[in-house]
């Protein structure tokens, strides 16, 4: 290892350091705030300035809506309490990003959430979180999330949200085991329930629509006539929590458990090893929740075509059992080695047969290329598989297949944090 990927190791220690007392808890604060919906109802009814959060994936941001900004649920939501509240002066903001869950939205927290100091935050990513699944890791990911939010005194309404094939003669909610969860964390955080499941199934047999006229492109995003009722089911849950005059709580402790330690490292702005640059993100993407530069800064780069000798690894320290890699990547992009303490750390995907089944597939890089087609977009990796409580060295090396003369690896920050009980 070079004379620079040492200096780099000990600067980034200090961005660790330095940003451990970013925390999702709230709980310093001498005086609790307290997350009331009947507080912000009366707010808004005399006209105070409000900011109103949307945090999920691409149902919150309203992917095939012919308007995202107006006909998806977000824009209808918004619209609605606009119109509801005349003399408010609210400012929306968008932190969805399709495909994503609660384990990068963890790392997003600070950034896209507590930055825009909101009085009203909408929860999304039950369905991203896998609504079928019973594993507990996105569990505590996402009652991590909702801790943050209520212990800072800002109401939360939870968005059940869901994909075509979840209704008609298929619909079992009771297998939605992660909605069931998710009403489980509701009933001890005393949130609101944006509730999609009982008012969709009744809108499909009742003939009011049908299911091709809301889902008419994709299995997964509805069209302008799904997103409505979407919007509706939020809005009898923000009624209905502003009728109870709903005060969510925290209770004392986490059902599912807690994730700590929260650290999102971002390498651009130290003293890079040689072979790496710093570099501006994307302005361009292939869908716009997918738009890096809306969600990151600028990127660590290894670029083959502009490499004048051997790259070295980029080497920090770290503590936590999780681990991932937030950045950018287009069909040019490079996989990266990771290695943990010397060894390196393959890349684990889960697999479903057609009996539903869960296997597991590893590679020895972690895929950091666009597969998708030819375009831009952010990419999010982590490690499915937990470390060992402590601290541990991380390697990043980039991979270069042999013969390839075009390609870059851009990674913008290292994600990590703790388990509980670790």
């Amino acid at each position: 290892m070079g004379a620079n990927s040492l200096i780099f190791a000990g600067l980034l220690s200090g961005i660790i350091l330095a940003m451990s007392s970013t925390s999702i808890r709230a709980e310093d604060a001498a005086v609790k705030p307290v997350a009331s919906f009947a507080e912000f109802d009366r707010k808004a009814q005399a006209g105070e300035a409000l900011s109103v959060v949307f945090f999920g994936g691409s149902l919150t941001y309203g992917a095939n809506a012919s308007d995202p900004l107006k006909t998806s649920f977000r824009g209808l939501m918004s619209k609605y309490l606009a119109e509801k509240y005349p003399k408010a002066r609210f400012t929306f903001h968008d932190a969805a990003i399709g495909g994503t869950g609660s384990d990068l939205g963890l790392f997003r927290f600070e950034r896209d959430v507590l930055s825009k100091k909101p009085d009203l935050a909408f929860l999304d990513f039950t369905v991203n979180d896998g609504y079928d699944q019973k594993d507990i890791e996105p569990l505590i990911n996402y009652e991590t999330l909702l801790r943050g939010m209520v212990g800072r005194g800002i109401p939360v309404e939870q968005l059940y949200f869901a994909f075509r094939w979840q209704f008609g003669k298929d619909y079992k909610p009771d297998e939605v085991y992660r909605r069931l969860d998710h009403m489980k964390l509701s009933a001890a955080y005393h949130t609101a329930q944006g509730d999609l499941y009982p008012l969709m199934q009744e809108t499909i047999t009742s003939g009011k629509k049908t299911i091709e006229q809301m889902w008419p492109f994709d299995g997964a995003h509805p069209d302008d006539p799904g997103y409505e009722v979407f919007f509706e089911a939020a809005r009898l849950g923000y009624e209905a929590a502003v009728k109870e005059g709903l005060v969510c709580t925290v209770p004392e402790k986490p059902v599912f458990g807690e994730m700590t330690s929260i650290k999102r490292i971002c390498l651009a702005d130290s003293q890079l090893p040689n072979g790496w640059v710093k570099g501006k993100t994307f302005r361009t993407s292939l869908w716009f929740d997918g738009l890096s530069s809306r969600w990151m800064g600028d990127v660590a780069m290894y670029d083959v075509a502009k490499s004048t000798g051997t790259v070295e690894p980029i080497k920090l320290e770290f503590e936590g059992t999780f681990l991932g890699l937030f950045g950018e990547a287009n069909q040019d992009g490079l996989d990266v080695e990771v290695k943990v303490d010397g060894k390196v750390l393959p890349f684990a995907k889960k697999k479903k047969d057609k009996e539903g089944n869960v296997t597991m597939e590893y590679a020895p890089a972690w895929p950091f290329k666009m597969t998708y087609g030819q375009g831009n977009l952010f990419i999010w990796r982590r490690s499915l598989t937990a470390l060992p409580p402590g601290k541990h060295v991380l390697e990043l090396i980039p991979v270069v297949p042999e013969g390839v003369k075009k390609g870059q690896l851009r990674i913008e920050s290292v994600c990590v944090a703790t388990a509980p009980g670790q």
